[in-house]
C-alpha cells in the first residue's frame, strides 16, 4: 500500500483514524501503540478527517481536494478594494481544506509571502493569519503547470489563456475552474460560501 503523505509536514508517518467507541483487544492495543491507529472518538460529522500524522499530530483528509486561488478579480474587486464576502470566502475555505489550498496568481512565484504582502493590508489581521495557511505555487507562462492533475481540484479564477482552457479541457476537468465574475455578479463569492462546489468526480460525503 503507498504511503500517504501529511500535507501539513509531509511525513509518511500517518495513520487511519477509527471513530466509534473502540473494543480494546490486543491488536488493537498493539496497533494504538505502534501508531498505525488513532482514535477519532465518538461523534461524528460530514467533514471528519480520515489520517493522522503521527509526527506533526495533526488530523486531514486524505481525499480533501487541492484549491488554488487567484487574487486580481477574485479576492480583489480592484487594486484597493477587497471583493464583497473575500473575508468570508477565505475563511469558508480554509476552515473545510486547510492543508490543500494553494496561491495561484502572478503575484506568487514559489513565495507565499508575497501574495500577502500584495494584500494583506487591505484585510484585517485574523484574515491575514488564515491567509498564512495557504501555500505557494511556481509556474511559468500558464497556470495549469502548477497544477496537480493526479488529484481533485478546484481553480478560483476569473479568466483562462488559451493553453490553460485546453489543457483543462484536455484532462476532462474543465468544470473544475470556477469562473468568478465580479464584474456581472459583485457578490458572487457569497454563492461559494452558500454552497462550496465539489470537484469533478468527488462525491459528497455521507
Amino acid at each position: 500500500m503507498p504511503s500517504v503523505y501529511c500535507p501539513n509536514c509531509n511525513s509518511a508517518n500517518t495513520c487511519l483514524i477509527m471513530y466509534g467507541m473502540p473494543v480494546y483487544t490486543d491488536k488493537l492495543n498493539a496497533d494504538l501503540e505502534a501508531g498505525r491507529i488513532h482514535l477519532g472518538g465518538c461523534i461524528l460529522t460530514d467533514n471528519d478527517p480520515n489520517r493522522h500524522c503521527n509526527d506533526c499530530e495533526v488530523d486531514f483528509d486524505s481525499k480533501a481536494p487541492n484549491i488554488y486561488l487567484d487574487i486580481d478579480g477574485v479576492l480583489l474587486a480592484n487594486d484597493l478594494t477587497p471583493a464583497n464576502y473575500a473575508k468570508e470566502f477565505i475563511a469558508t475555505v480554509l476552515e473545510r481544506y486547510p492543508y490543500t489550498t494553494y496561491w495561484l496568481t502572478t503575484h506568487c512565484d514559489g513565495d507565499a509571502n508575497v501574495p500577502i504582502q500584495h494584500i494583506g493590508h487591505l484585510f484585517d489581521a485574523e484574515t491575514v493569519e488564515l491567509m498564512k495557511k495557504i501555500k505557494p505555487t511556481s509556474w511559468q507562462t500558464a497556470k495549469t503547470r502548477a497544477i496537480d492533475f493526479s488529484k481533485p481540484f478546484l481553480w478560483f479564477d476569473d479568466d483562462l489563456f488559451y493553453e490553460e482552457k485546453e489543457t483543462l479541457t484536455k484532462n476532462g476537468v474543465l468544470d473544475n475552474w470556477i469562473e468568478v465574475d465580479l464584474s456581472k455578479e459583485p457578490d458572487h463569492l457569497a454563492q461559494f460560501i452558500a454552497s462550496f462546489p465539489l470537484p469533478m468526480n468527488v462525491q459528497p460525503k455521507g
